[in-house]
């Protein structure tokens, strides 16, 4: 009886020791982010193999304390283990759980906080729209094509103003689109300001065929484009050029914007802190976390170069950082 109470004793002390290695190597697995279909299976193993150590140690503790001096059975080892394997199994199981529900809780989380950041992406593409001097500006350009008898341009131009008005107002259930689609708004957008500024305002894009396909936030583009245009490219009485780059480089989605700044201190600063970048990079670590990111930086020949970098996928995911801790 006595060497059952050792036995025993000595047995929860060794799973709850050999419960630490099986932490480590779920924690590793789950770190690699390895499928579940692949990582239970090795749990498994992992747990027998510590479950017969568990039974052996205790075995031999048992056998120590109660001063017998007997050899092991080693098919009575290997049936005893049957006990500690399955407490070891449920154990690995009840991590891999906790682990999902948490996951799921943050990708449910982070999807309430991208739906709200878009609506308010939305309503400020309204708002930058619905300013009385885009508004001004645009219809004193449609009316100066009117009064040149140019009536085939003016209605292009309404045209164009209706569309980019209707996309701005649709809001899908998806709030994330192609950055192909995310790119004709944009030109839209463009197109008004091109008959706005005629030739003072130069436009080029250099966009992979790759990145056309990957899954972007809505309305990720356009206000940092619009600040281009106001803060930057608007205050320089030659006007400039605004560059958007797109590409895919080792499973990220690199996307820049770069345009000619103004040459004052003041204008400049406001370049860097506008409500545009603000939101983008709220929206932007809500949606990807620490994988994502937005910065401002001077490039070259006195111009102002925003990057933005973010998990390229085409599938839109909410949580495609990884697993975490």
């Amino acid at each position: 009886m006595r060497d059952q109470v050792y036995y025993r004793t000595a047995l929860v002390c060794t799973m709850f020791l050999a419960s630490f290695v099986l932490y480590v190597c779920c924690h590793i697995l789950w770190r690699r982010t390895t499928r579940l279909i692949s990582a239970l299976p090795i749990s498994v193993g992992v747990s027998y193999i510590l479950g017969v150590t568990c039974t052996v140690l205790s075995a031999l503790t048992a056998l120590h304390l109660a001063g017998i001096r007997i050899p092991i059975n080693w098919s009575i080892v290997v049936a005893q283990a049957f006990e500690p394997t399955i407490v070891l199994i449920a154990w690995s199981s009840l991590y891999f759980g906790i682990k999902h529900y948490v996951t799921v809780q943050e990708q449910r989380s982070r999807l309430l906080a991208s739906e709200a950041t878009a609506r308010q992406a939305q309503l400020q593409a309204l708002h930058y729209q619905l300013q009385p001097h885009f508004l001004f500006n645009t219809l004193n350009a449609i009316s100066s094509l009117v009064v040149s008898k140019q009536p085939e341009l003016a209605t292009e131009m309404i045209a164009k103003l209706a569309g980019l008005m209707r996309t701005t107002l649709s809001f899908p259930e998806s709030h994330a689109v192609t950055l192909r689609d995310e790119i004709a708004v944009t030109e839209e957008y463009l197109s008004i300001e091109q008959v706005r500024f005629g030739p003072r305002l130069a436009v080029s894009l250099s966009i992979s065929s790759k990145a056309y396909d990957a899954q972007v936030p809505r309305f990720l583009l356009q206000p940092l484009v619009e600040n281009s245009i106001r803060h930057g490219f608007a205050r320089r009485p030659n006007g400039g050029e605004i560059a958007i780059k797109a590409s895919v480089v080792e499973g990220q989605l690199w996307i820049e914007i770069e345009n000619d700044r103004s040459e004052s201190p003041l204008q400049s600063n406001e370049e860097g802190h506008g409500l545009g970048l603000a939101n983008t990079r709220t929206r932007l670590e809500k949606l990807y976390g620490d994988t994502g990111s937005i910065t401002v930086s001077t490039a070259q020949k006195n111009r102002f170069l925003v990057s933005i970098r973010f998990p390229f996928t085409t599938e839109f995911l909410i949580a495609s950082q990884g697993t975490g801790e």
